[in-house]
C-alpha cells in the first residue's frame, strides 16, 4: 500500500521525518493531499498493477495488456463517458498517458502538460509552454520517478517538474543539435540494478533531418548523460561498412518511441527509425545498419553493448521503419513456450523473433503491399503502403489466452519521387525526395495473428485507417480506434464488435487501463488528424481540425 493509499484508509500521518524521498505534501484550497511517484517495485509489478499505468506501454514488456477484468463483454456495451479533459492546444494527441495513485499526466503535440485527477479529468496543475518545432508537433507522454514528472521536447530539452505542483525542477537542452535533433518519444524510467538509482533512457528524433540516432541513460537528479548509444555504427565499429563513403554521419536511424526492457537479463530491445537520406539512396549503398533494425542491448554494465540486431528491410528506399514499441511475451510455438520478441513496420509487416537470439520465428503481411523491390525515381512511381501505412507507433498487445498478436494496420498507397542530388541544410528536411501523395482510397484493419503460426484468427475492416494500436484485458477485450474518430471494444477471440463510441475527434494514440477506487477506466486521447490526414476525413469547422481531448469511459454512475 502506498503512503497515498495509507492516508486515504485512515492511517496515522507520519512525522515528516519518516517520509520516503519520494513522497511529498501539497497543501492548497484549504485541503492537503500527497502526491507520491512509483518505486523500484511499482516499475517491477507494472504488469500487473491493475489500478496504476506507469509504462506508456504498461510495462518493461511493451505489452498493452492489463489483468484488470471489471470491463467484460457481458457488461462493456454499458460502458459510458465517465469525463472529458480538452487541453488547451492544437495537433494531433497522440499521448500514452500515465496513471498512478489516482493522478493522470497527459501531453499535447506542442510539449503541454496537465496533470488531472484520473477520477474527474480536473485540473491540478498544468505547463503550457510552447517550444521551437522543427517540423511537426507531437509529443508521446512523460516519466514519472523521483518525485518528478520528466518531459522530452520539440526543442531538445529534458524537463524535470514536480510531481506534486509542477514547478520545475530543472531544465536542461539534451540533445548535441537543436536545428536537426528533438524528443517525441516519453522518458523512460528504470531502476538501475548495480546501484538501486533510477535513470531515464530517452531515444533521439532526427533520422529525417539528417542527424544520427541514439539512445540515452540520464540522471534524474540533473539530467546529465550517464551514458549514450549511437545508432549508426562509426568508424572501426561492425556495421560500419553498411555504409558508403560519409554517409553513416546523416544516417539516422532514430529512436522514435518506447524501449522495452527484460528485467531478468537486464537486455533493452530498440525498434530503429530509417536511413537518411530516405528516398535518394544513391549516397548511402548498403544495408545501413542499424536502421530498420531491432537491436538487443546489454544494459548490465556501465556501458551498453550490441547482443544481437534484425535488420526487417535492409536499405529501406521508402521510410518503412519499425516505429512501435517491441512488445516481448512468453508464446507458443510448436506447442512449446518460447521468449519471443514482436514488432510491426510501416511497409505492413509483422515480425517475430526469438528474443534470446534475434532469429527469425514467423513473418506475416498485414498491410498491402505493391512495388515494395522498386525505388523512387525522379520521375515518380506507385508503391504502397505510403510512409503512414503499415503498422505505426501505437503498438498492439500479445493475448496470452489465445496465443495471439493484437494489432492494427493500414493500407495507403502513393505516388513518389526521388530528387536528383541531395543536400544537407540544418533545419530542414534530409529526404532526397518528396513524401509521397496518397493514391486510392486509405483503409485499414485490426488483426489478430496466432502466434503459433503466424496466420490470421481474424481481421476486421475499416473504410479508415486504424490509428489506435490495441490494448488487450485479462476479460477477453480488445481496445482500439480508428483515425475516423471511434473506439471500439472488440471480442479478443471472435473479432466481433461489442461497443462502439466516436469520439468527435481524430484517434492516432493508444488505449489504456486503470482503476480509481475499485472502478475501472477506459482513456483514449483523440484530437486533429495531423499528419496523418487524409482525403476521406470529415472537414471540420475549424482549420485545425477538431479540439483535442481525452475521453475516459467506465461502467455504472
Amino acid at each position: 500500500m502506498t503512503f497515498c493509499q495509507q492516508l486515504r484508509a485512515g492511517a496515522v500521518w507520519p512525522a515528516p521525518a519518516t517520509l520516503g524521498i519520494s513522497a511529498m505534501i501539497f497543501f492548497g484550497t484549504g485541503a492537503a493531499w500527497a502526491q507520491d511517484t512509483p518505486s523500484a517495485t511499482d516499475f517491477t509489478n507494472a504488469a500487473t498493477d491493475t489500478a496504476n499505468w506507469i509504462l506508456p506501454a504498461k510495462s518493461y514488456t511493451g505489452n498493452h495488456y492489463t489483468d484488470a477484468t471489471q470491463i467484460n463483454p457481458g457488461n462493456v456495451g454499458s460502458l459510458h463517458v465517465a469525463w472529458r479533459f480538452s487541453p488547451d492546444d492544437t495537433g494531433p494527441i497522440e499521448v500514452s498517458p500515465i496513471v498512478y495513485d489516482g493522478t493522470m499526466y497527459v501531453t499535447t503535440a506542442h510539449d503541454h502538460l496537465y496533470a488531472l485527477d484520473a477520477a474527474t479529468g480536473k485540473v491540478k496543475w498544468s505547463f503550457t509552454d510552447n517550444p521551437h518545432v522543427i517540423s511537426f508537433a507531437a509529443n508521446r507522454g512523460i516519466g514519472l520517478v523521483d518525485g518528478n514528472v520528466y518531459l522530452g521536447t520539440l526543442d531538445g530539452h529534458l524537463i524535470a517538474f514536480d510531481a506534486a505542483t509542477g514547478k520545475k525542477v530543472w531544465d536542461k537542452v539534451t540533445v548535441d543539435d537543436t536545428a536537426n535533433s528533438f524528443y517525441s518519444m516519453a522518458p523512460v524510467p528504470y531502476f538501475d540494478p548495480r546501484t538501486g538509482n533510477p535513470v531515464l533512457f530517452v531515444g533521439v528524433s532526427n533520422g529525417d533531418w539528417g542527424g544520427i540516432g541514439n539512445i540515452a541513460a540520464f540522471d534524474p537528479k540533473d539530467g546529465h548523460v550517464i551514458w549514450r548509444w549511437e545508432t549508426v555504427p562509426g568508424p572501426g565499429q561492425p556495421g560500419h561498412d553498411s555504409w558508403s563513403g560519409d554517409s553513416w554521419k546523416r544516417g539516422g536511424a532514430s529512436a522514435w518511441t518506447g524501449v522495452t526492457i527484460d528485467t531478468a537479463t537486464q537486455t533493452m530491445y530498440l525498434d530503429l527509425g530509417n536511413p537518411g537520406p530516405d528516398f535518394n539512396t544513391s549516397q548511402r549503398r548498403g544495408d545501413n545498419l542499424y536502421s530498420n533494425s531491432m537491436v538487443a542491448l546489454d544494459i548490465s554494465g556501465p556501458q551498453p553493448k550490441l547482443k544481437w540486431y534484425y535488420q526487417f528491410i535492409p536499405h529501406d528506399t521508402h521510410d518503412w521503419d519499425p516505429p512501435m514499441q517491441p512488445i516481448l511475451f512468453i508464446g507458443k510455438v510448436d506447442n512449446q513456450d518460447r521468449k519471443l520478441v514482436a514488432a510491426g513496420d510501416k511497409g505492413g509487416n509483422l515480425w517475430i523473433l526469438d528474443a534470446t537470439n534475434g532469429k527469425l520465428v514467423d513473418h506475416t503481411v498485414v498491410s498491402f503491399q505493391k512495388g515494395t523491390d522498386t525505388e523512387p525515381t525522379i520521375t515518380g512511381n506507385f508503391a504502397c503502403p505510403n510512409t503512414l501505412g503499415g503498422v505505426e507507433f501505437e503498438g498492439g498487445s500479445y493475448d496470452p489466452a489465445t496465443n495471439s498478436l493484437l494489432i492494427p494496420s493500414q493500407n495507403e498507397c502513393g505516388f513518389w519521387t526521388a530528387t536528383k542530388d541531395v543536400v544537407y541544410v540544418a533545419g530542414q528536411f534530409y529526404l532526397g525526395g518528396a513524401f509521397p501523395k496518397l493514391v486510392g482510397p486509405q483503409t485499414g484493419q485490426m488483426n489478430s495473428v496466432d502466434v503459433s503460426d503466424g496466420i490470421f484468427n481474424w481481421r476486421h475492416h475499416f473504410d479508415l485507417p486504424d490509428y489506435g494500436g490495441a490494448l488487450a484485458t485479462a476479460s477477453g477485450l480488445t481496445f482500439s480506434g480508428t483515425l475516423g474518430g471511434e473506439e471500439h471494444a472488440f471480442d479478443t477471440r471472435t473479432g466481433n464488435i461489442l461497443w462502439s463510441y466516436d469520439t468527435g475527434a481524430f484517434i492516432t494514440a493508444p488505449t489504456e487501463a486503470y482503476e480509481v477506487n475499485g472502478k475501472e477506466y477506459i482513456v483514449v486521447g483523440a484530437g486533429p488528424a495531423g499528419n496523418a490526414s487524409i482525403p476521406e476525413l470529415p472537414s471540420s469547422s475549424s482549420s485545425s481540425g477538431p479540439a483535442p481531448r481525452i475521453v475516459a469511459f467506465t461502467l455504472g454512475q
